[in-house]
């Protein structure tokens, strides 16, 4: 755990996903898929809110945010840009796996954006559902976010060729870690998953699946074309994109997957 507030303290996650193509592609992905959960008056909860980047986006669009955060410099950041925008989020320092200051079917959607990156044990991630189904109100809505672990294999043969071995690709293939000292601490403190294993996630927290969608597709494999766009050609390209990121062919190779899930009434 201190890993892993090490590895978010100080860190950028506005900048992440607006300074580049790539990057903004995964957020606007992201808020056209929920965009039919984030009426104004919602109560939307995000477990794993960072510095704000989507909180702050759903309170732009008249929901009620309650914000989740673990490292305790995101949340002093995150808090800050709330009052400096005047948006009144209900902010709490805390785990997404226990988030018992939220009360029982108060949330119409439950975002996790983040965590599960980084749960490695597959308590940890039942509990991140089990709060989730808890908080919901009955026909809530979950979203996870997770990183597959063929994109990492790949990642790793395009810019780590040192972390290509056998003893780190097995580790990888086989338990979705990397606990190679020569791997930086965003693998290492990482979890990556099978897309397949998030769908029965979701079947764990008795959650029906409404869409599995690659938040990336490829953009991430052909980063120096997406990110070289003229605004034109990124909005045809994003376009292009939304309507295809369903397809299930490419789950593996997107560099982030969504998974979204109905609480049953």
């Amino acid at each position: 755990m201190d890993d892993l507030i090490a590895r978010y303290t100080d860190a950028d996650e506005d900048s992440r996903l607006t300074r580049q193509y790539i990057a903004k592609m995964e957020y606007d992905t992201t808020m056209y898929l929920l965009r039919d959960y984030l009426q104004p008056g919602q109560k939307v909860c995000e477990l794993g809110a960072a510095t704000g980047r989507y909180s702050l986006s759903f309170a732009d669009m008249g929901c009620n945010v309650t914000s989740v955060e673990l490292v305790p410099d995101q949340v002093n950041i995150l808090t800050q840009k709330a009052k400096a925008q005047g948006k009144p989020l209900t902010i709490h320092q805390g785990s997404a796996c226990s988030v018992p200051f939220i009360e029982d079917s108060s949330q119409d959607l439950c975002v996790v954006l983040g965590p599960l990156y980084h749960l490695k044990t597959e308590r940890e991630r039942q509990q991140v559902i089990e709060e989730a189904q808890r908080i919901l109100k009955p026909g809530g809505v979950v979203a996870l976010a997770y990183i597959p672990r063929f994109f990492v294999a790949g990642l790793f043969a395009k810019v780590f060729p040192e972390l290509v071995t056998p003893e780190v690709m097995t580790e990888l293939t086989e338990a979705g870690t990397v606990s190679s000292v020569n791997a930086n601490r965003f693998f290492r403190v990482g979890y990556f998953s099978m897309p397949e294993e998030m769908e029965a996630l979701l079947a764990h927290g008795e959650f029906s699946l409404l869409r599995h969608s690659a938040t990336d597709g490829i953009g991430r494999l052909i980063s120096e074309g997406v990110n070289h766009f003229s605004p034109e050609q990124y909005q045809s390209w994003l376009n292009y994109h939304l309507a295809t990121c369903d397809e299930p062919t490419l789950l593996g190779a997107s560099n982030h997957g969504l998974v979204i899930g109905k609480k049953p009434q």
